[in-house]
């Protein structure tokens, strides 16, 4: 589908408009400016780059190292949580709330799995993630993008015709810088500021592109020609970051406007109400280069901030770097003072008697003989001693360091510093340690898992990136049936809770845990069989048998599952023992999903042992006992199978 339409607002309306941005981003700019400072500060902590090559104070040639305590700690932290995050394939867990739609949560898990890998979504928010870590705050955005371009074509009859084709469209995921990213400081949230935005900068080939796809009016481009920026009107943020890298682009050229989500009255009634429009606004020509009506059907805005330390009623959160700010400046001092302490303490000079008969330029060399009249006459000076506590005081600053961090031996694999402690006092060390990380980690989660529900927001609103997935993947209608389902049930996961493949939450610790579980079942039913055989009550062996099978079978289809192999239900007693009514399956008389497709389990999934356990539970024997064709307590159960069931 194309971008939603646009509104056109009259003359007066667009004027207030837009005195109502300059006068909030005016006021924005003013109250971030030390901030950015701030930010660009960091950068270059960070960084880690000396000031000078070569320095003359306190003498030529004196220290100019920087200890990159930032950069080991911001890189430690950053490999643990993208491992944590993405070691697996799988990135979405799908648990079914309601049991009606069990059989639809791993085909919905792969569908969404499938949409964020299209949309290279570990690659993207790599970066949010990293300025989390580094800064304190990351922002994901979750959106719409269409992009059109044109191409000519031969057709059969050998004439050439120009074709537009659409190269990418559907839901889409973009990192935000946080330099670019525009929140006032007096709000907490996205989602219930008056406004929010970022900034952009493009080049001129990409804003001609965006009119052709819709994104903008048609004769944007026409009129921002004249407005086009060079670099040095660039983001302070990300040219401090260029001058760090060396990598400032050669003359290109920019065009730079905001993207703002703003509740404003577009009525003009001063009783009316505000409403949530979207506008990409061109402050130097005061230019609407689009205006539209939010089109989300929760009027939800795009952004989510990531936090990595939060601080009390503020979105800006406290990142390694502000953590560590003081700690390294003071590490490099001391690490400065010892090498050129160590440097002069190795450095010798000597005075020479103006009579002894040697000159400025007499040569120094091993095994030289002086001729002195006075053995006074040539002597050594030493500049410096060295002092043992200096090592001393730069090992206590960088212990504060991995303490504020959480960084420390430990996390970076290296051996202990000192006498080794025991395995047990290592492992109570690393639990505790790793108690900080877990608290990072949640909430780095929680953003994660509000980009997964954004996504499927979208796809239920647009549709997914390519349609035909519905008809290809197993389980793709049960997949269709799921993102029919109002907005609100997705999102607040009335139906299947989405979230992110965590510890628990992937297919091969599935895998894993459900091997271990099936072992445990055995033991647990052919225990329980032995022990009643002692009693000799044979409905009672009867009915934990039929249990037996229910609880095998489930977990059987379980491994099977995590396996991802097809058509588990020709695998599995499933389809003898719904034969004879002791497992059921959820249908559409059950006001669950219906597939047309054999997808195994999916068909029963944990439902089916739900119901088997309320039809087939060790509660009622009488039904069990039926069922089995049991005659009396003393004869062996001959079980009836109907023919072609299996």
């Amino acid at each position: 589908m194309a971008y939603p339409r646009e509104i056109f607002l009259d003359q007066d309306t667009e004027k207030r408009l837009s005195s109502y941005l300059d006068d909030e981003l005016y006021i924005h700019y003013g109250e971030r400016g030390q901030w950015m400072d701030d930010l660009l500060r960091h950068q270059k902590d960070y960084w880690a780059k000396p000031s000078q090559e070569t320095a003359t104070f306190p003498f030529k040639g004196a220290a100019t190292i920087i200890i990159p305590l930032t950069a080991i700690a911001v890189e430690a932290v950053h490999a643990r949580v993208m491992t944590t995050l993405f070691a697996l394939p799988q990135i979405v867990s799908a648990s079914p709330i309601d049991p009606k739609w069990s059989s639809a949560a791993r085909p919905v898990e792969r569908a969404l799995d499938k949409e964020l890998k299209i949309m290279k979504f570990r690659d993207v928010i790599d970066s949010s993630l990293l300025e989390c870590e580094k800064f304190g705050n990351g922002i994901g955005k979750i959106g719409y993008e269409r992009e059109v371009r044109s191409v000519i074509r031969t057709l059969e009859d050998g004439t050439e015709q120009e074709v537009d084709v659409v190269t990418r469209q559907g839901s889409n995921v973009c990192a935000t810088s946080v330099g670019r990213f525009l929140l006032p400081f007096y709000s907490q949230d996205p989602q219930s500021s008056p406004w929010v935005g970022e900034e952009h900068s493009r080049s001129p080939f990409e804003v001609l592109q965006l009119e052709r796809s819709g994104l903008f009016r048609p004769g944007t481009f026409d009129k921002l020609k004249e407005w086009i920026q060079l670099q040095d009107q660039d983001n302070r943020f990300e040219k401090g970051q260029q001058d760090l890298e060396k990598t400032a682009p050669a003359f290109p050229k920019k065009i730079d406007w905001v993207e703002m989500w703003v509740s404003f009255n577009v009525d003009g009634n001063p009783e009316g109400k505000l409403h949530e429009i979207v506008c990409h606004y061109h402050k130097e020509s005061r230019t609407f280069m689009s205006v539209r009506y939010n089109w989300h059907d929760d009027l939800r805005r795009p952004y989510r901030l990531a936090k990595y330390f939060p601080v009390e009623h503020r979105w800006r959160a406290i990142g390694i770097c502000k953590k560590n700010e003081q700690f390294q400046k003071e590490v490099t001092t001391q690490h400065r003072q010892r090498l050129d302490n160590a440097t002069l303490a190795n450095l010798r000079m000597f005075k020479i008697h103006k009579n002894s008969g040697y000159g400025p330029k007499e040569p120094l060399f091993p095994g030289k003989m002086w001729f002195l009249d006075d053995m006074e006459h040539v002597d050594s000076i030493q500049l410096g001693e060295i002092y043992p506590s200096a090592y001393n005081n730069e090992q206590a600053t960088l212990t504060y360091s991995q303490q504020r961090t959480g960084v420390n031996e430990t996390t970076l694999g290296m051996p202990q510093a000192g006498t080794p402690g025991t395995a047990t006092s290592d492992l109570a060390r690393i639990q505790e340690g790793n108690k900080k990380f877990d608290y990072i980690y949640q909430n780095i989660s929680s953003f994660i898992n509000d980009l997964i529900t954004d996504t499927a927001c979208c796809m239920q609103q647009f549709g997914p990136r390519n349609i035909e997935y519905y008809d290809r993947a197993e389980g793709g209608d049960l997949v269709k049936q799921f993102f029919s389902l109002p907005n609100s049930s997705i999102r607040d996961g009335l139906v299947i809770e989405l979230g992110r493949a965590g510890t628990k939450k992937n297919e091969i610790l599935d895998r894993q845990n459900w091997v271990q579980v099936a072992g445990l079942l055995q033991q647990y039913f052919t225990g329980a069989l032995q022990l009643i055989q002692i009693t000799g009550n044979q409905q009672l062996m009867s009915a934990v048998a039929q249990q037996g099978l229910v609880s095998a079978t489930e977990a059987i289809e379980q491994i099977l599952e995590s396996y991802n192999i097809r058509n588990v239900d020709r695998i599995t007693l499933r389809k003898l023992l719904e034969s004879l009514n002791l497992m059921a399956t959820p249908g559409p008389q059950n006001g669950g999903p219906q597939s047309n497709q054999n997808s195994g389990s999916f068909a029963g999934g944990t439902s089916g042992l739900v119901q088997s356990g309320q039809n087939a539970g060790m509660g009622n024997f009488n039904q069990i006992i039926q069922a089995l064709g049991s005659t009396n307590s003393n004869r062996s159960t001959q079980l009836q199978i109907p023919p072609g069931s299996v």
